[in-house]
């Protein structure tokens, strides 16, 4: 389960990936399906944090993420959905360990697939940005880059280490209810392993953002900046740099076996528990998916169906 660390600086931008947060939800204080039929809503407070849309950009957005959403709905949701009837076979079968190392390389290509997904519409609208909104921009994202490392900027390493222990062990416990003992007390021998890396995850963001400013230069020619833009999201994980990289690889295993250890010693309701968890949230996105509209909704256009992008105001 991934703590809030790990999901807010993995997405390098602030249009992808907004989607995944279905896969989140369950370890937060709303349903599934609350969650992500207020998606559009909460979408567009994420884009606030980094730009104003004029009334044109933000019906483009509006638009356009609805067929975003259409399409995860209908292509994506039904996959997340076996994939946690899996996860709870292989939980009562006490084969856990089997399932999560073909897992997690799966949830990051679904990622990936919403970030591909969303593309055309992220490098619209940014190609639409007005000389103020680009302006504005570079403070915007200096704030959330500082924000990012709040959690862990003035912790000691002891402190960043318990403020881990206590984000696991509360994803943990939407799945698990309270935590024995034994789970206890291996989830925090174990989180001494944990290595801060917000810090390192707003450094590289930095380093990539400069770059994403400079093709934003050039945005007033489309199928330049376009090519550019796909091409910093194909090499994002050359800006990490090896310390970030060795972290976040050693951050990773220790998530996974925290889970394996934390499930393995499970009280047989735990496990029960869990079961019953993953397969009432694989029940919910099928539901979501059979309230899907037969069609999705109609393609929107920023400034034309056709012919050359126009900079909004610029």
């Amino acid at each position: 389960m991934p703590d809030h660390a790990t999901r807010s600086c993995r997405s390098g931008l602030w249009l992808v990936r907004i989607a995944t947060l279905v896969v989140l939800a369950a370890t937060g204080g709303c349903s599934v399906s609350f969650t992500y039929n207020n998606l559009d809503r909460l979408a567009r407070w994420q884009v606030r944090d980094f730009v104003d849309f004029d009334d044109r950009q933000a019906e483009y957005f509006d638009a356009e993420f609805a067929r975003l959403l259409h399409w995860h709905r209908t292509t994506q949701l039904p996959r997340y959905a076996h994939r946690l009837d899996s996860l709870a076979d292989a939980v009562g079968r006490e084969r856990a360990d089997l399932e999560l190392d073909s897992l997690i390389p799966e949830v990051e290509a679904w990622a990936q697939a919403i970030e591909q997904q969303a593309m055309p519409m992220t490098v619209t609208l940014m190609a639409s940005l007005s000389d103020a909104q680009l302006a504005g921009l570079p403070a915007r994202l200096a704030k959330s880059n500082e924000k990012l490392t709040e959690d862990e900027a003035d912790r000691s390493l002891e402190a960043a280490r318990a403020h881990f222990a206590e984000g696991m062990r509360d994803g943990l416990r939407g799945f698990l209810g309270r935590l024995n003992a034994r789970q206890r007390d291996y989830l925090n021998a174990q989180s001494l392993r944990y290595e801060p890396e917000t810090i390192l995850w707003a450094d590289y963001r930095r380093r990539w953002q400069a770059d994403l400013l400079l093709a934003l230069a050039g945005r007033g020619d489309a199928d330049a900046f376009a090519a550019r833009y796909r091409h910093l999201v194909e090499t994002r994980e050359s800006y990490y740099g090896e310390r970030l990289s060795a972290v976040n690889a050693a951050n990773i295993r220790l998530r996974r076996e925290l889970l394996l250890g934390v499930v393995e010693r499970a009280t047989d309701d735990q496990r029960a528990r869990f079961v019953r968890k993953l397969r009432e949230l694989a029940d919910e996105l099928r539901e979501l998916v059979a309230e899907a509209g037969p069609e999705p909704p109609m393609a929107a256009c920023l400034v034309a169906c056709t012919g050359r992008l126009k900079t909004s105001g610029g």
